[in-house]
């Protein structure tokens, strides 16, 4: 009787889920979707469904996918180093001042006027060049009676190019701010996918504690259904004449710490609840008032493993190691930037263009100043004039700094962030090791836990049985009964504690080992980062100027002799 008792609270024939279906994870920032129905105030919660409740509606998930939009952001942002640049300017300028020299004509007060207007267009390349364009007009007037040419308009139209030969060269220096934010993409999708595996890893241990602290529930119920059998058998047996009163203190005695147990139980699931509730998402007041009502049962096959293949597996798919390794990019990069720097300064500057002007031509008379014609003119002479006056630059510019110590030490620096990068990722790959040997050896001996509770939970059946069958034939005593009806409890609760470690110690060892995405069937849908603007000779191999990849240890060490 009391075997079967048991085996309806404890006894449970489920084993660990196979999704037959793939959970999608957006990494989009779309709307949180509702909480779903919860019929009578209840929530049927099974496995999977908590799995696709979180990931859509778990808030630290969701603040992550601002991490991976900003990044996407942070891509275009830093391309934009390369945006031309249009300019515009236009001014007016009027000046009076009395006239100090012969040369300012015969007026008391020389008086000047004059406009520019002017355009412009600039624009910095991938391999370092600056081009920019400017056109331009102006006009000007005076009463100086020794300008011929009153009022005049001029045109300009010039063009400026200066590219860096050494310092400053190539797609690989220019592009770095790129290059960086693009991998930084890449990591924060590696952390995005991290934090898919947390967010599962804690939703599947809250939701077995919750079976868990369900199940000690039970337990407690029937040790209290227990021992209240054994007061109304006491109380019986007193009035028969068949025990004494006193008998009583004691069946009371364990009623009353019974319901004291099933209160603390009964708690302890509430909390449970919540916890999951929290890992769920739940964030209104409404969805924290359902009852969630657990569907998986915590009996499961033991998983057969081995340890050489689950470290193996870990090296090779578990993210933190990628995570790792793409900042070890970012440190060979930005060595690669810092070697470019100490090189000497060499540019090529380089300008070209035409000039023009016009307008009303003066012709006095040398005696008098005297007006004598005006030959009409203005900016369509000067516009005419543009390709008949061509001038030109080019020469180059060289600068060496005499220690240049801001340089070689920027180098030293890099060059220490990359060992201290080998090293980090070298540490990583150990902490990995090491987790995957302590997941390895929780399933196995979670295993042995299992059978060995099972076993006892058997032997306290068995044991109760037998003492209950002594106190029915006057035998035994009321205390005898409740300490091995406590021993009953203790050892179903060890049961019940043996399977939900066991479960958590499988999503534990897939955690460890980067499987557990796969072994659940979950996909992260992350679209491409986002392409940057400008992509201009970026695969061009001589423009990078990447003539760093040589380690400096190696090329600074001495050759042995013969």
């Amino acid at each position: 009787m009391y075997k079967s008792l048991i085996i309806a609270a404890i006894l449970i024939n489920l084993a660990f889920p196979a999704f037959s279906e793939n959970i999608d994870v957006p990494s989009t920032l779309d709307a949180i979707p509702a909480a779903p129905a919860t019929p009578d105030n209840q929530l049927e919660l099974s496995l999977k469904a908590a799995y696709e409740l979180a990931l859509s509606r778990n808030l630290n998930l969701y603040i992550s996918r601002y991490d991976l939009a900003l990044a996407d952001t942070s891509i275009l942002a830093r391309s934009g180093i390369f945006d031309p640049n249009f300019t515009a300017g236009l001014n007016s300028t009027s000046n009076e001042s009395p006239t100090v020299s012969q040369l300012e004509g015969n007026q008391d007060v020389l008086q000047t006027a004059a406009k520019n207007f002017q355009l412009g267009y600039d624009q910095l390349l991938p391999t370092g060049a600056t081009v920019s364009v400017t056109a331009g007009t102006r006009y000007s007037e005076t009463n100086n009676q020794l300008y011929f040419l009153n009022p005049s308009y001029g045109t300009d139209l010039t063009a400026n190019f200066r590219q860096p030969l050494l310092d400053g060269f190539g797609t690989t220096v220019n592009r770095s701010g790129i290059i960086i934010a693009q991998n930084n993409r890449e990591q924060t999708g590696v952390a995005f996918e991290m934090q898919v595996i947390a967010t599962l890893w804690e939703v599947e241990k809250s939701y077995w504690d919750y079976i868990k602290a369900g199940e000690a529930v039970a337990v407690s119920q029937q040790s209290l259904d227990l021992a209240e059998r054994l007061l109304r058998e006491t109380q019986e047996r007193v009035k028969v004449g068949t025990s004494a009163p006193i008998d009583l203190v004691q069946s009371e005695a364990g009623v009353a710490t019974r319901r004291q147990d099933l209160i603390v139980s009964r708690n302890a699931a509430d909390n449970a609840e919540d916890i999951l509730k929290s890992m769920l998402g739940f964030d209104q007041p409404a969805e924290w008032m359902a009852h969630i009502v657990a569907t998986e049962k915590s009996e499961t096959a033991f998983l057969d493993v081995d340890l050489r293949e689950a470290i193996e597996t870990a090296l090779e798919n578990r993210p933190e190691i990628e995570q790792k390794e793409i900042g070890l990019e970012n440190s060979e990069h930005y060595i690669k930037v810092a070697r470019n720097t100490v090189l000497p300064k060499l540019d090529l500057e380089a300008s070209y263009g035409f000039s023009g002007i016009g307008g009303t031509t003066t012709i006095r008379d040398p005696d008098t100043g005297e007006i004598i014609e005006q030959i009409p003119g203005g900016l369509s002479d000067a516009m005419g004039q543009l390709g008949d006056f061509p001038h030109w630059t080019v020469g180059l510019n060289f600068v060496i700094p005499f220690g240049n110590n801001v340089a070689d030490a920027t180098l030293a620096q890099r060059r220490f962030e990359k060992e201290r990068a080998e090293m980090d990722l070298n540490a990583e790959k150990q902490r990995i090791i090491l987790g995957v040997r302590t997941a390895v050896r929780l399933l196995n001996d979670g295993a042995a836990a299992i059978d060995a509770a099972v076993a006892s939970r058997e032997f306290a059946v068995r044991n109760l049985e037998a003492e209950q069958t002594k106190f029915d034939n006057g035998l035994s005593t009321n205390y005898n009964v409740l300490q091995i009806q406590e021993d009953l409890s203790k050892a179903q609760l060890s049961e019940i504690n043996a399977r939900a470690v066991y479960r958590r110690a499988i999503v534990g060892y897939r955690y460890s080992t980067g499987t557990l995405l796969n072994s659940l069937d979950i996909s992260i849908l992350d679209p491409d980062a986002q392409e940057p603007a400008h992509t201009m000779w970026q695969d061009v191999e001589w423009m990078q100027f990447d003539d760093f990849k040589r380690d400096s240890k190696a090329e600074e060490a001495p050759v042995e002799s013969e």
